[in-house]
């Protein structure tokens, strides 16, 4: 073969890189890419087990009660948006009772001075809670995760003095009722239950929307942020944008939560949301939000909401037994059975850590 029949030299082989599936090994699976995953036997029992207590339980028990299982169904939209902020994106809020009242707040006066119809109250609270949020985040994201912590932190504090500004005198009643429509077949005087109905449906909408969101490449791109920002940024993510969105939808989801616990509480007061209930409700979303005890599922966010709401109720009903002073009295106390709750969750994932490193080495 002559020099001219030679064929050309060729220049070094181009690079190609791969991005592989930022998700954590421990939830990868053979042939995942190729199938759905099915749903856990655990998951779909527990929400057999809680459609059938939204049908019945209305009908069975108290007003008061139906009235604190509603309030229960709505924190658990509050839940969620903590779910999505910490298991989805890394990040921490410690003000989403102030982002809760928000939502309220708003609600109640676009029904009382604009005249907005009462069904679409929690729609109004969605969009303050967005609006609040993404507030709150533009100049926190820019900054060390903690920042966002601290800013959201002193948004709590700060909630119930602002709110006794804008309204003055509290508590500030809506506008109108509830009253069941006759297709229902619910007696004018079971309000409560046309009321778990409507906030039920509200819960279960957001709760199908956010997993549909979640399940798909804006899902993967949260996770893929989360876990390797620099690596999702040279394949084109707006990182900063992106948690920026997420932070909103968070916040959007507590605000959500507001609008419907107008439905059963029908006033706002700024007793309501206290900076404790956003310590709470961090609390609990560390709590149940490990891992270690399936957290990783939004079904974790009913078990958080029923502690919230069930426990003080539960405590309530047993005066003698909270009010007893020295060791006893503190062992019973509400604060100390959350501290109980987060060393147990704490304990727990060390442990599963621990394994996940042994089985590594």
């Amino acid at each position: 073969m002559t020099d001219s029949e030679q064929p050309p030299e060729q220049g070094p082989e181009p690079l190609v890189f791969h991005l592989e599936p930022l998700v954590p090994a421990a939830h990868a699976a053979p042939g995942q890419s190729e199938r759905k995953r099915l749903p856990g036997v655990l998951t779909v029992a527990s929400l057999v087990v809680i459609a059938v207590l939204a049908v019945i339980v209305p009908f069975q028990a108290s007003s008061i009660f139906v009235t604190d299982f509603t309030e229960l169904a709505a924190f658990c939209l509050v839940f969620a948006g903590l779910w999505l902020l910490t298991h989805r994106m890394g990040l921490l809020s410690i003000g989403h009772g102030a982002l809760t009242g928000c939502g309220a707040y708003a609600a109640l006066h676009a029904a009382n001075d604009f005249g907005l119809p009462l069904l679409l109250m929690p729609a109004v609270g969605f969009v303050a809670g967005c609006a609040v949020g993404a507030l709150l985040g533009v100049p926190a994201l820019r900054l060390p995760k903690a920042y966002l912590a601290l800013l959201t932190l002193s948004a709590a504090v700060a909630f119930p003095i602002v709110l006794r500004q804008l309204d003055g005198p509290l508590p500030v009643t809506l506008d109108g009722e509830f009253i069941p429509p006759a297709w229902t077949g619910i007696a004018p005087n079971d309000e409560h239950i046309w009321e778990f109905w409507l906030v039920v449906v509200w819960v279960v909408i957001a709760f199908w929307l956010l997993h549909r969101l979640l399940a798909g490449p804006i899902g993967r791109a949260l996770v893929a942020s989360r876990d390797e920002p620099i690596a999702a940024a040279a394949f084109g993510v707006s990182v900063y944008r992106l948690r920026l969105a997420g932070v909103s939808v968070s916040s959007g989801l507590a605000g959500l939560a507001g609008g419907l616990m107008l439905i059963s509480t029908n006033f706002n007061d700024q007793s309501l949301y206290q900076e404790v209930l956003s310590i709470k409700l961090f609390a609990l979303a560390v709590a149940f939000g490990s891992t270690a005890i399936g957290g990783s599922r939004l079904i974790m966010t009913v078990p958080a909401a029923a502690v919230l709401v069930i426990l003080p109720v539960w405590l309530g009903d047993r005066p003698g037994w909270v009010t007893q002073g020295g060791w006893i009295g503190l062992l019973k106390s509400e604060a100390f059975l959350y501290a109980v709750l987060l060393l147990v969750a704490a304990y727990v994932r060390s442990r599963r850590a621990r394994a996940v490193r042994s089985y590594g080495a």
